[in-house]
């Protein structure tokens, strides 16, 4: 298993450095006075250990002065000063050094109590990312931005440092837990009375994942808690069809292919985060879907970003090129993702997507200037972190090439955005390559002009025509070779008012090279345009 495999070694190397960084842990424990960051001081009953399962009870004392503001380890709990219950969270990360938690805040009475935690919505459930892998913080959080960029739900995060037990933890990221909420992911309260059609049929939260799986496939049902049959069973069969639907040589039809059951532009959402960032444990691990009543399947919400963006040498060692979802050494990538980016309508609407964006929220120096935000809100906190886990500059657990002269929290964020200034610049250039035309057409008389989009183009076995026309009509396709002559005809199509898709297979005699196109509706020449056929 790739997200294991190793870290024994990695753990007999830490722990050549126990004895010194106990000694630091002492001395940090006693040094640590005051933050920009909101302060988490945690003291569990009696000083008792955290473990896995069950939450251990505890008390949490939030200090938060507000913005631009220092915070005293001396300040009272100004901010939450109530009970918790507190575990490990995590697989392999629970090994590390650095232990991430999960707590849910609780009432007087040990019922569950939801609060609003530094500006976020009120609930109960909450996480405490280590972030002892990502030396920057910035990548989990860079992620979920883009994410809620793109106008999807993600779970919002807050930079905090951290104190259990009198110990000084250092700097975590308090997140809200992926669940069905109001104010997080707003889908259907599944009941357990629930039982009938159309009621069952929403919402539900699973997990891809290599660790569990209680749907087969695996596939981890997180939502509901504790589904009846009847609700397991049709949320397996439901993923099963669209599977099998992918399986089927009408996968791309309208009707009965993957457009009837996944929500479309949510996959391509996904998978355009997943890349942007080259998440190592893209598609495979921690990859979430969820279904609302009704409703069609959607990727998300995204999550588990610490080892993307150059940040781990498996599947390959940190290169800026080449697509996760296709990747040939990745473990547990469903085989849909690679799949639906063969469909040039998918592959299309990807590039047109991420183009879009690009000129908006996902501009590089936009995206550049958040990561430097964090960067500039830790530069002091970061010194007490790396004082506390000495890590940077040191094989840790897949490390990528030149991670020794990574010593410095500034080389560790430089060498962020230099992955990702070149990864968002081979991602222009590769999705640059589903290229469509815009031809404008011959207009007839007293009819505004139109446009034609042709993709994939270049294009190796057939090319996709969406035609906007104001009329219906009877219309042919012609291929000529650059000397002018004709080389294909197609059969006729019928175009109806509105968005047409017409679809033109190459015969068997078309040789790689560049052609023209010409589309004759009801004998006359309406579109012209230029095409490039590709071995």
């Amino acid at each position: 298993m790739p997200r294991i495999a190793g870290l024994l070694t990695a753990l007999w190397v830490l722990s050549i450095h126990t004895y010194s960084q106990t000694t630091q842990q002492n001395a940090y424990a006693d040094a640590f006075t005051s933050s920009n960051l909101p302060i988490l001081v945690i003291q569990t009953n009696n000083n008792q250990a955290i473990v896995d399962d069950p939450k251990t009870s505890a008390h949490l004392g939030i200090i938060y002065n507000g913005l631009s503001q220092h915070n005293q380890l001396t300040d009272a709990y100004n901010h939450f000063d109530g009970s918790i219950g507190i575990e490990l969270r995590g697989n392999s990360s629970q090994n590390l050094p650095k232990k991430p938690y999960n707590f849910e805040t609780r009432s007087s009475q040990g019922a569950n109590l939801n609060v609003p935690l530094l500006g976020m919505p009120a609930e109960n459930d909450w996480c405490l990312i280590a972030s002892y892998l990502d030396h920057t913080f910035a990548r989990n959080l860079l992620a979920t931005h883009m994410s809620r960029q793109a106008g999807r739900w993600a779970s919002r995060g807050r930079l905090v440092e951290v104190v259990i037990n009198n110990q000084y933890q250092g700097i975590y990221i308090l997140m809200e837990k992926i669940k069905r909420d109001s104010c997080r992911l707003d889908i259907a309260n599944l009941t357990p009375d629930e039982i009938a059609y159309p009621d069952y049929t929403g919402g539900y939260i699973y997990e891809i994942t290599g660790f569990e799986s209680n749907m087969g496939q695996s596939r981890l049902l997180k939502y509901p808690d504790n589904p009846t049959s009847v609700q397991m069973e049709y949320i397996r069969k439901y993923d099963d069809d669209f599977r099998n639907a992918m399986r089927s040589t009408n996968w791309k039809d309208e009707n009965t292919g993957y457009a009837w059951w996944i929500d479309t532009e949510s996959f391509i959402d996904e998978m355009m985060v997943q890349e942007a960032l080259r998440n190592s444990d893209a598609y495979g691990w921690s990859a979430y879907f969820h279904k609302d009543k009704k409703g069609k399947l959607k990727a998300g919400p995204v999550w588990d970003f610490d080892q993307s963006s150059g940040n781990s040498s498996y599947p390959d060692n940190g290169v800026v090129n080449g697509w996760l979802f296709s990747h040939t050494a990745t473990n547990n990538t469903p085989f849909f993702w690679r799949q639906l980016y063969s469909d040039p309508s998918f592959s299309y609407k990807l590039r047109r997507r991420w183009e879009s964006l690009r000129e908006g929220p996902y501009k590089t120096e936009t995206l550049l200037a958040y990561v430097d935000s964090i960067a500039n809100l830790l530069s002091e906190a970061q010194e007490r972190e790396f004082a506390r886990w000495p890590v940077l500059g040191m094989n840790i657990w897949r490390e990528t090439y030149g991670y020794q002269d990574r010593n410095t929290y500034k080389k560790e964020v430089d060498y962020l955005k230099t992955f990702l200034n070149q990864r968002w610049a081979w991602m222009d250039t590769e999705l640059a390559k589903n290229i469509y035309s815009s031809v404008q057409p011959v207009p007839l008389a007293g009819n505004p002009s139109e446009q034609i989009n042709v993709y994939p183009n270049p294009a190796k076995e057939f090319v996709i025509l969406d035609i906007e026309t104001p009329k219906s009509g009877l219309a042919i396709i012609e291929i000529y070779d650059l000397s002018g002559r004709l080389v294909q005809i197609s059969a006729q199509h019928e175009l109806s008012p509105g968005n047409n898709s017409l679809q033109l297979y190459f015969h068997g005699k078309l040789i790689p090279g560049i052609y023209f196109f010409k589309i004759i509706v009801d004998k006359e020449a309406r579109y012209v345009g230029r095409l490039v056929k590709v071995e």
